[in-house]
């Protein structure tokens, strides 16, 4: 990747939806010049993909927390935190992490006793054995933070 690339990469950070046509003007190259270079982007996997950021609100979950979990280790239920992990739609994000937490979770719910539920189930995993919850008051920076003017 050169500075051509990353200059790239960061108009498509910022509008994912933008032309080829529009990125070229800004970038000094032609239209099928960066239509070549996202598309070798996307086959190294620098690009990983394009998705629509949806508000949370607008799906019913306005309440941002983070979950960390602390798990001990057994053999016979290694799968059983990550399986349930994966299936429940309220966790968007789940971090295996080192230091004092074995997992970091970020979480949409619905309500307080919608997290109230979720942490329940995630309690009731055998190999967990401890979570400590943070409800975020707001966005400052990251996905959903108000726009900047």
């Amino acid at each position: 990747m050169d500075r051509i690339d990353r200059e790239i990469l960061v108009r498509l950070k910022a509008d994912g939806r933008a032309t080829h046509a529009a990125i070229a003007q800004e970038v000094g190259l032609t239209g099928p010049a960066v239509f070549a270079r996202v598309r070798r982007m996307e086959r190294n996997g620098v690009i990983k993909g394009y998705q629509a950021d949806i508000d949370p609100s607008a799906e019913g979950k306005p309440l941002l927390a983070f979950i960390r979990v602390t798990t001990r280790p057994r053999l016979d239920e290694t799968d059983s935190f990550e399986t349930f992990v994966l299936a429940d739609e309220r966790i968007v994000e789940c971090h295996d992490v080192d230091g004092e937490d074995s997992f970091i979770l970020k979480v949409n719910c619905a309500s307080p006793a919608d997290l109230r539920e979720l942490l329940l189930r995630i309690r009731s995993i055998p190999v967990v054995s401890r979570t400590v919850s943070s409800i975020a008051l707001i966005t400052i920076k990251g996905k959903g933070a108000p726009p900047t003017e």
